[in-house]
């Protein structure tokens, strides 16, 4: 019997860079209003910056492709991945400033984030060509909006060629591109992105049942205008998550959050969308996936700060070990 140990599954990650600044404030800020903050936290941050990193220590071996500038942030940007031992080979420094974001984080745990994208979004169709081969080594490829579209149109569109299913997270939300809607396979979105993407007639609000039937009736037009998208994935925060697929179309997982007190949700989502990943680079089933996704977001909403909360694989297990977690649910969607 072989004592070698079992090889880390490769992901590929259309990552981004912002150096990210968060005040601690009593509420979100009125237009117009000035607060006082109660404290503040400069880190490296950005949604593909975090998947990156939460993926590598929940056990992937994750390459990235990220654009940074030539500056002084770029330099901690590339010290982080090291530490991380996440793949910089396509970390791109390139001309101007890297990013920079701005949150305002509420005491309830409620956040408000504006992002400077600068040197993410000088990327191109040429940057990802250099990274076909580490694209053709993954067994799951990640993309996200603070980032070049092109970027992520041209590593979706070689991935989806060669089988690589690709996730993709439509935040900040915008609407896809057609080429997108034609290579991507599972599709992750908050309750205010659901909104836009399925455009359905009221924000999802009330109950999980409630929220998931209103879903559904924007179901039948988003499998026709995403021809290749076989799953989507729906977070709603306190509530939990829940997944349809492509061939059921009678009902949908659901899986309830873990019981936390919210500290700060910025980066949640992330983690989510890292646990999920994960558990779909372990081939688990799609209820195992949405378990593992909001035990990780769970985590870091628990904690203030986001690199810091992303957690490991040893603190996932530690979570998913825990007594009374949320077993999923099949709920049954009613006849449209």
């Amino acid at each position: 019997m072989s004592d070698a140990t079992p090889a880390r599954p490769k992901a590929f990650v259309l990552g981004n860079f912002v150096q990210a600044c968060c005040w601690s404030v009593p509420r979100l800020p009125l237009p117009g209003e000035t607060l006082v903050a109660t404290g503040v936290q400069i880190e490296p941050g950005g949604k593909g910056l975090n998947v990156a990193v939460c993926l590598q220590r929940l056990g992937a071996q994750v390459s990235t492709l990220i654009g940074c500038g030539s500056d002084a942030a770029a330099e901690q940007l590339l010290a982080l991945l090291q530490r991380e031992g996440v793949d910089t080979t396509h970390v791109h420094q390139l001309p101007g400033a890297s990013g920079w974001g701005s949150g305002w984080i509420g005491a309830d745990g409620q956040n408000a984030i504006a992002v400077y994208l600068g040197a993410n979004l000088l990327l191109t169709a040429a940057h990802v060509a250099q990274a076909h081969s580490a694209i053709d080594a993954a067994k799951l490829v990640y993309g996200q909006f603070e980032t070049s579209m092109a970027a992520v149109e041209a590593a979706f569109e070689f991935a989806h060629a060669r089988g690589i299913p690709c996730v993709l997270n439509p935040s900040p939300w915008r609407p896809p591109t057609p080429s997108l809607h034609a290579t991507t396979h599972t599709l992750i979105v908050n309750e205010v992105e659901a909104h836009g993407l399925l455009a359905l007639p009221a924000p999802l609000a009330g109950s999980a049942p409630a929220c998931a039937q209103l879903v559904a009736q924007g179901l039948d037009a988003f499998w026709m205008r995403w021809p290749a998208a076989r799953r989507l994935v729906v977070t709603l925060g306190a509530l939990g998550s829940m997944a349809f697929e492509r061939s059921v179309a009678t009902g949908c997982w659901y899986v309830l959050a873990l019981p936390v007190a919210a500290v700060d949700t910025v980066g949640a989502g992330d983690a989510f969308a890292s646990g999920y990943c994960t558990a779909v680079l372990a081939r688990l089933s799609l209820a195992q996936a949405l378990q593992w996704g909001n035990a990780c977001g769970a985590h870091v909403a628990s904690q203030a700060g986001v690199l810091g909360a992303l957690p490991s694989a040893e603190q996932l297990q530690a979570m998913r070990s825990q007594p009374g977690l949320p077993a999923p649910t099949k709920l049954v969607l009613a006849s449209l």
